[in-house]
């Protein structure tokens, strides 16, 4: 018995040994600090998952030693692969009803099967062995399987992680389950017809039978060299070999898959989390196409909730996240895929449990199986068609971008044995360049593509001449200053059809600072179609002392060819050096900015040259030091700069980046050494970083710069006009806008098309112009580049007021030798008003208008006077209008009654007033016939005196 008892704890032993390490894989827990720690993580160990701050990993033996180097704690778990006894089926009848797994001969046969059973739809493809000599097999499915046709390539994989499985079975459903109902299903039916579908249900088959053939229990997520797959593949950040491994006959397997395949569309299956990851692993930031992918995997998700419980693939965001968001990995072949081959892969996590119980298989597949076809079905929507040659009409291996829209690789490609593309994108209005090696490259603008639709679009590419064109594309001269003799050797292209031969230049210059003593040189066989060749001697000139700083030179080329080809190039270029060497013994020659935890140094020990360098702030643990400067560069050219480091190797980093992109990286021990980068012309920020992870230090622990040479630099282009005048609606407007700094002429350009419906419009010339449609406020950006790549932009506001009008109706009336005076308005327009009397209608009136719209005067006489009265603004807008003025008679003195007589009616109407309570005179009246103070009795006697008696007349000294 104790004997047996023993046996029995030997055995129990080994089994957990086994099931925690299986095929010498780790599956283990941990915690972590900050998500920062997952950067450096993430090249040591496989990470699984992330929850918060709990991460769930693999490890081989040498990946876990150099964990445990790490200082951190860890607990050991049972292997995903040993959790279950699975269900096994060594042939197609016991897999039936999909709730069993295969044994890798089932499978194999199985897979082989189908192409016996469906010959003119299914092709089985062995396209390599893995390690340990297993065969990576695809299914293509097509209505003319053996034919490349005008169709999108789509593609699914399962089980690159091999303890991954719960794809393997569903994918292997979904190749009976397309074969199975093609000629009965009308919409798998369409599919197989129009498009071509390769699915590969085991990528990693040394992993999922690393047991042994007969079940996959004790898989394994790593192949048989113990490698993670899903981390093998070239990385779009971080080279070609990420994770320090050769790269693995699968992954060599897959890579000659993908290239000799135009695929579009692509997802690879994994478990242990239930979402759909999107591109991309390796960077932070976005690819051009994340609105679309978004959509997409929701869409997918969204569908797989209607047919599944709730709480099946929820996870992160509701069942999807950016992979990058969720952990970043370098080596993964959704990257790979996407970036290197022009496709769109995804990641698709489709079940919590690695090792799902085989009953669970066909739930999982009801829960997914419409989802698959809708994502195979993504290829059929976006834009399409074929690029073939204008001349034979043969098809065109052609590179396919969206303008203004295509970053990091988000090109696309066509068969280039059919010439078809295929390219999905986001509802819009899109321009399109077409380009391929050895034909005239050709954009087609304003392609409009709607949600759910196909836009196709046919492209004829011309074929370039069989004629070289040579021109010109460098030369080596650098930093040249007043008073030097410059040596260079010059760069020529040549981008026609034909090899260029007996190939000639000869320098020139009309310069007057500039004296070209050896002009002239040959040059080797330039190859067509891009080839690039330099000049067998170099091309000397001096340059005068006198010569100002930033003066701009102008060169000609003149190149010459066998078989009559003559052309001239023309380049330009600054003189002056842009030198930083620190000399100064401090920051202050270039407008340095310092960042991060500590700014850098000026320090004196061990400069590459002089007696100064910079160096980086004395930081800590996951601290970064930061020195930028922003420089407007006035040509192409290189930077340069000395550095050094000590630090950390592989995890401290000194690190320079061009306008936020990287340029270069150093850790470890590294020696002064040199750095040259290309820079292209406009405002550029240089910047050089030395940032620690979370943990352990080594050397000096910090980096240096020394002896930065610039390219050339100037003045920064500057918009001068500052305001631009307020206008009236209907006047024609031109107003220049100006501009300083830069090199060579200025192009303006209205970019985000503020002026549109306006009336007005923006040249190339900056003159802003044409005739203003409407009234209101108009917020305006113009942007102005020189011809170095320099550029400016300025927001500008100016109002457009209502056309000018004479709103006045009518004007009072006058009479005749009383004094008259009223106001013409106006409304609308722009400025002061100016008015006049349009055709001097007032003159010999006693009346006239001035300019500010004031008609005033003495009337000389009674009766109507008409005129125009025309007003006119600053900016030229202007009305008119005609009125008339009615003058009446004088008041008669002692014409009490109104009558326009003195009589006895205006005697008999006072007395009616004093005596009998009548009514009172004009107050006017009154006054005039008041003329003995007081309207009473004596009033009326002196009217009859007047009338009757020849008395004096009365009120003779009224005004």
């Amino acid at each position: 018995m104790k004997s047996r008892a023993t046996l029995a704890v030997i055995l129990l032993l080994c089994l957990v040994a086994f099931s925690n390490a299986t095929a010498g894989e780790t599956y283990f827990k941990f915690k972590i600090d900050s998500p920062d720690e997952l950067l450096k993580l993430t090249r040591v160990i496989s990470i699984d998952r992330v929850d918060g701050l709990e991460v769930h990993a693999y490890a081989n033996e040498r990946e876990l030693a150099e964990f445990v180097d790490l200082g951190f704690s860890y607990e050991v778990l049972q292997h995903p692969g040993t959790l279950i006894q699975p269900k096994m089926s060594a042939d197609k009848a016991g897999l039936r009803a999909w709730d069993s797994y295969p044994t890798y001969d089932a499978y194999v046969a199985m897979m082989n099967q189908f192409e016996i059973d469906y010959p003119l739809i299914c092709d089985v493809v062995n396209v390599g062995l893995t390690v340990d000599g297993r065969s990576i097999l695809f299914a293509k499915i097509s209505d003319n399987v053996f034919m490349e046709e005008d169709e999108p390539e789509v593609m699914f994989t399962s089980s690159m992680h091999g303890d991954e499985i719960t794809g393997y079975v569903l994918t292997l459903r979904l190749i009976d389950s397309l074969l199975a109902s093609y000629g009965s299903d009308p919409r798998i039916t369409s599919m197989v017809n129009s498009m071509e579908m390769w699915i590969n249900p085991l990528a990693n088959p040394d992993g999922t039978y690393a047991g042994g053939n007969s079940s996959v229990y004790g898989a394994t997520r790593y192949n048989a060299n113990s490698v993670d797959l899903n981390r093998n593949f070239p990385d779009p950040e971080d080279g070609q070999h990420p994770d320090g491994n050769s790269w693995q006959p699968e992954t060599v397997a897959m890579m000659n898959f993908a290239e000799a395949h135009s695929f579009i569309i692509s997802a690879n299956f994994h478990g242990g989390i239930e979402v759909l990851n999107y591109p991309w692993d390796t960077w932070s930031r976005r690819h051009a196409d994340d609105a679309w992918m978004i959509d997409v995997c929701r869409a997918y998700v969204d569908t797989v909730h209607l047919y599944s419980p709730s709480s099946y693939m929820d996870d992160l965001n509701n069942g999807i996240t950016n992979g990058y968001d969720w952990y970043t990995i370098s080596g993964g072949r959704q990257d790979y895929m996407t970036y290197w081959r022009g496709d769109r892969e995804v990641t698709m996590e489709i079940s919590n449990t690695k090792l799902l119980s085989a009953s669970q298989l066909p739930a999982h597949w009801e829960y997914n199986k419409r989802s698959f076809l809708n994502w195979f079905e993504c290829s059929l929507y976006g834009i399409r068609g074929i690029v073939t040659d204008a001349v034979s009409g043969d098809p065109v291996d052609a590179v396919i971008t969206v303008l203004n829209h295509d970053i990091d690789s988000a090109r696309v490609f066509t068969d280039p044995a059919v010439g078809d593309y295929h390219r999905m994108i986001a509802a819009g209005t899109w321009d399109l360049e077409f380009s391929a090696l050895g034909y005239v490259t050709q954009t087609i603008q304003n392609v409009v593509v709607t949600d759910g639709d196909i836009t196709e679009l046919d492209v004829q590419l011309v074929p370039l001449s069989t004629d070289p064109v040579l021109s010109f594309v460098s030369h080596d001269a650098g930093a040249v200053n007043p008073g030097e003799t410059v040596s260079m050797y010059i760069t020529l292209t040549n981008d026609g059809g034909g090899d260029a031969i007996g190939v000639n230049a000869t320098l020139a210059s009309s310069d007057g600072y500039i004296n070209i003593t050896q002009p002239t040189s040959t040059y080797p066989p330039i190859p067509k179609l891009g080839g690039e060749a330099t000049s067998n001697s170099n091309y000397v000139f001096e340059i005068l002392p006198s010569c100002p700083k930033y003066h701009v030179a102008e060169f000609q080329v003149y190149i010459t060819a066998s078989g009559g080809f003559a052309d001239t190039s023309t380049f330009s270029m600054t003189i002056g050096l842009e030198l930083e060497d620190f000399e100064a013994g401090s920051f202050s020659s270039y407008p340095w900015t310092m960042s991060g935890n500590l700014p850098w140094t000026i320090t004196s020990s061990n400069p590459y040259e002089g007696a100064y360098s910079a160096k980086s702030g004395a930081i800590t643990h996951s601290q970064t030091s930061t020195m930028q400067v922003m420089l407007s560069v006035v040509e192409n050219g290189n930077i340069t700069f000395h550095y050094k480091v000590s630090s950390e190797s592989g995890w401290d980093y000194l690190r320079f980046y061009i306008d936020g992109v990287q340029k270069g990286e150093w850790s470890g021990e590294v020696a002064w050494a040199e750095a040259s980068y290309a820079v292209t012309a406009g405002d550029r920020t240089f910047k050089w970083t030395y940032s620690k992870d979370g943990s352990v230090s080594n050397g000096s622990d910090c980096g240096w710069i020394d002896y930065i040479v610039f390219p050339t630099v100037g003045v920064p282009v500057e918009i001068t006009t500052t305001s631009l005048p307020d206008w009236t609606q209907g006047v024609p407007y031109s107003q220049q806008l100006l501009a300083t700094g830069g090199s060579g002429n200025y192009t303006w350009s209205d970019p985000g098309g503020d002026l549109a419906g306006t009336g007005l419009s923006l040249s190339s010339s900056g003159l802003v112009s044409g005739t203003p449609t409407s009234e209101g406020t108009i917020n305006f950006t113009p942007h102005v580049e020189d011809d170095g790549g320099l550029f400016d932009d300025r927001s500008l506001s100016f109002t457009i007021n209502a056309a000018l009008f004479i709103t006045s109706l009518s004007l009072p009336d006058g009479i005749a030798e009383i004094y008259y005076s009223t106001q013409i308005v106006a409304a609308g327009g722009t400025g002061d008003r100016t008015w006049s009397d349009l055709n001097g209608d007032l003159a010999g009136t006693g009346l006239a208008m001035t300019t500010t719209g004031i008609v005033a005067g003495t009337p000389s006489s009674a009766g109507a006077i008409s005129f125009t009265a025309y007003v006119e603004d600053e900016v030229g807008s202007h009305n008119q209008k005609p009125f008339t003025i009615m003058v009446e008679d004088a008041w008669i003195c002692g014409d009490c009654d109104g009558s326009a007589a003195v009589d006895i009616d205006d005697v008999t109407f006072l007395v009616a007033y004093i005596f009998a309570g009548g009514p009172a005179p004009d107050p006017m009246e009154v006054g005039d016939a008041d003329c003995l103070n007081g309207v009473d009795i004596d009033d009326a006697v002196y009217l009859i005196s007047y009338i009757f008696l020849g008395g004096p007349p009365p009120c003779e000294d009224c005004p």
